[in-house]
């Protein structure tokens, strides 16, 4: 993995505290993200962040054990990996929208200086103030991520324009343009001029 001259992140999911153990391909990645699922306590949230080039990773459900101990003083390091699901018997939930304690949890670790990692599920993401201080959005929608990295890198200026069609009143004035990107109630469309 070394020869393709990119950082290369490993993610590796944590579900049962006492029967897993981390693969010996741990070593390959630039960074790990160990994503620790539900049935994982503080003693491997510890082990975790005592290894080197590994990022803390929660699911919505782990976070939630964790959410009335304030960020600062877990001393979870500089960079957090959250997955927005919930592990229901094998068989991953995503919610209609995260909680106000954890967006609540979330913002109180990025402003202590912390670097947030989300993945976007659908648009179980209802709190745009949150991906706006997200250090990197991760998606699985290719068309997602496409449209995103147009509208941030400004390709579709160049002749094209957009058209809103928002049924939000947060998107109306299309300023942001990740509400634009993860709020389900609006279109757009793109217009391109005929040659």
């Amino acid at each position: 993995m070394g020869s393709l001259s990119k950082e290369v992140i490993g993610i590796i999911r944590v579900n049962d505290e006492f029967n897993t153990k981390l693969p010996s391909s741990l070593g390959r990645f630039n960074k790990t993200i160990v994503l620790l699922g539900p049935g994982v306590g503080i003693s491997w949230l510890k082990y975790v962040m005592s290894l080197t080039n590994t990022i803390i990773g929660f699911t919505l459900d782990s976070l939630m054990r964790f959410t009335k101990i304030r960020p600062s003083l877990l001393n979870i390091p500089s960079e957090l990996f959250i997955d927005p699901v919930i592990d229901a018997n094998d068989v991953m939930v995503v919610p209609k929208a995260l909680p106000k304690v954890v967006i609540d949890w979330l913002m109180d670790y990025v402003d202590s200086g912390g670097d947030l990692y989300v993945l976007v599920r659908g648009d179980s993401i209802n709190d745009i103030n949150l991906l706006m201080h997200s250090r990197l959005v991760f998606t699985y929608d290719v068309r997602l991520a496409e449209l995103y990295n147009g509208i941030i890198k400004g390709s579709f200026m160049g002749g094209l324009k957009i058209n809103v069609g928002a049924k939000c009143r947060f998107c109306d004035n299309a300023s942001n343009p990740l509400c634009l990107l993860t709020c389900p109630s609006v279109d757009l469309v793109r217009e391109v001029g005929v040659e």
